[in-house]
């Protein structure tokens, strides 16, 4: 429910409404932790136990960024005051839903609910994307390359997200015929978005699927190539049926790629990406500040701007917090990764497999997308990250064997 509320109000702005209480504005993200906290406590409370002391790296690894985010925000405070609040919510709170994911899902059960619904979110703005474009109806702004698009980026990570478990939940399991076309229903979603960076990333999870694939997963999947192509085709057959210009934006959207010296998006980013890696040369390793104000001189407008965001998670992290604190998420990241990836191997020839390999390759594609994007600085999706990565170590858990709810 959290999911559909923030991706289907993204657009339009209700996806960050919040509640006051006492000058202090709740969202969703925050009733969601605030929730799963509550349960958690009155949960230990009626068991009587104290949480057990970590052991697994990435639950460590997570302690540890946990940890240097109080201390950021410590050392901040003198700096900027109430504004590193904000920050500090944005980058380290909402991290709790990480351990507080590991325990609410720690039953099967429960994650074949959440996945159930993640799919099902997905069909929903698939369906939202095609609406969109019969309406003619563009979200947001003209793309660089003046084309519309009828879903925004963050929405076409969720139709991946989608198309990927359905792919490796679903197909893998069972092959029913309806999960071919819903597949190809979040494929077109993918294209109607026209977000370079879910391409990309989402070509990139696919190369990574297939490495950390056993040899006779390869060759099932070579075998089913056909139907996989014939996927394809259903999603390009369905954006052709909708309105010829939105093919040939299609196209200007995908031979763009090819023209990154020249295109306005790149040359903006990479501009400010240099902008932040200069002032982040004052403090290295531990950051300028929560809450610090993100300030450049643009050129074409000669005047000091304050309105604009970095586009790069990591850079993002590294700018308020240092070196340090962006190292540190990118180890959690590469941990969960490769334990994901080990534990397909392991549970090669299984339906295990395929889900494993679903999750890792949506770890890849939203690393993809948070390397282009804002994912730590959107309400929306900052909570992506926190949850693939408690279900993706529980699934890994379940496939060596372990209690799923240790």
């Amino acid at each position: 429910a959290h999911m559909l509320y923030c991706m289907l109000g993204e657009p339009w702005g209700i996806a960050g409404l919040s509640l006051s209480l006492g000058g202090l504005n709740l969202y969703a993200t925050d009733l969601l932790v605030l929730l799963l906290a509550a349960a958690w406590l009155l949960g230990g409370l009626r068991a009587g136990r104290l949480p057990a002391r970590p052991r697994d790296p990435i639950v460590i690894a997570m302690t540890l960024y946990l940890l240097y985010g109080l201390f950021s925000l410590a050392r901040s405070w003198p700096l900027h005051g109430r504004a590193a609040l904000p920050d500090f919510r944005m980058q380290f709170l909402y991290a709790l839903l990480f351990p507080l994911c590991l325990w609410a899902f720690a039953r099967p059960e429960t994650r074949r609910v959440l996945l159930g619904s993640v799919i099902g979110a997905a069909a929903l703005i698939s369906l939202l994307g095609f609406a969109n474009a019969i309406a003619g109806r563009p979200v947001g702004m003209t793309t660089s390359s003046l084309t519309y698009r009828y879903l925004s980026g963050l929405q076409a990570l969720a139709a991946f997200f989608g198309l990927s478990l359905i792919a490796g939940y679903v197909w893998s399991r069972a092959r029913p015929a309806w999960s071919l076309l819903l597949g190809a229903l979040c494929l077109a979603a993918v294209l109607l978005a026209q977000a370079r960076s879910v391409w990309l990333g989402g070509a990139l999870a696919l190369l990574v699927a297939l490495g950390g694939a056993t040899a006779a997963t390869r060759r099932r999947l070579l075998r089913h190539l056909p139907l996989v192509g014939a996927v394809g085709l259903i999603a390009l057959a369905a954006v052709f049926a909708l309105n010829l210009g939105l093919t040939e934006d299609l196209a200007t959207r995908a031979a763009s790629l090819a023209e990154v010296s020249t295109d306005l998006t790149t040359i903006w980013r990479l501009y400010v990406w240099g902008e932040a890696w200069n002032d982040l040369r004052a403090s290295p390793l531990l950051g300028l500040g929560l809450g610090r104000e993100f300030a450049y001189f643009d050129a074409f407008e000669g005047a000091w701007r304050t309105d604009r965001q970095l586009h790069n998670s990591h850079l993002e992290l590294a700018y308020y917090t240092g070196w340090i604190g962006a190292l540190l998420l990118v180890a959690f990241q590469l941990l969960v990764l490769l334990r994901t990836l080990r534990a397909a191997r392991r549970a090669g020839g299984t339906p295990g497999e395929g889900r494993l390999l679903a999750l890792a390759a949506c770890q890849v594609c939203l690393a993809g997308v948070s390397f282009t994007n804002v994912i730590s600085a959107s309400l929306v999706a900052t909570h992506y990250i926190w949850v693939l990565s408690a279900m993706s170590l529980l699934e890994a858990r379940a496939a060596e064997g372990r209690d799923s709810g240790a």
